[in-house]
């Protein structure tokens, strides 16, 4: 398959808005790892505080351990939505998995250089005190399956 046949207009639109995740994502936690490395910041006391933790597991720290299968994993999901952008019937759907995308990879980028192959932690910062720690790719991640779900139900 040529390039040029694989990067559709959707595809292109699909990356640009995955990039943009990715970026942000890589930047917060970049910020997140220098300055929240020997301090918490206090937002909402008692409710919302910037707080540095590494996750080598999935969603909610399940799965500890498990970082090369859940890159695994990541990647098998970016080959697949790269495919399943073609078949999107709504802008909505293009945004979601577009978001997802953008997740996944800002994930994935973590597991690759905080250690060896897969393995690595990712960086999570953002932490309501009734919630598990997670940063601005797992929003993505949430956000577009939402809107991935709401386009499903529209459908129906």
């Amino acid at each position: 398959m040529r390039l040029s046949a694989a990067l559709t207009p959707r595809r292109i639109r699909a990356g640009l808005i995955a990039g943009v995740v990715v970026v942000a994502d890589q930047l917060t936690k970049a910020w997140a790892r220098s300055e929240l490395a020997s301090r918490d910041i206090q937002v909402m006391p008692g409710f919302l505080r910037f707080h540095l933790a590494e996750n080598s597991g999935s969603a909610f720290s399940l799965f500890q351990g498990f970082g090369p299968w859940l890159g695994a994993a990541a990647i098998l999901a970016c080959v697949a939505i790269f495919v399943l952008v073609e078949r999107t019937g709504s802008r909505l759907e293009l945004a979601g998995f577009s978001l997802v995308l953008g997740g996944a990879t800002g994930n994935l980028a973590d597991r690759i250089v905080n250690g060896p192959g897969l393995s690595g932690a990712v960086t999570d910062f953002i932490d309501f005190s009734f919630w598990p720690n997670f940063n601005v790719a797992d929003s993505a991640i949430t956000i577009g399956v939402v809107m991935l779900l709401w386009a499903a139900r529209q459908d129906s």
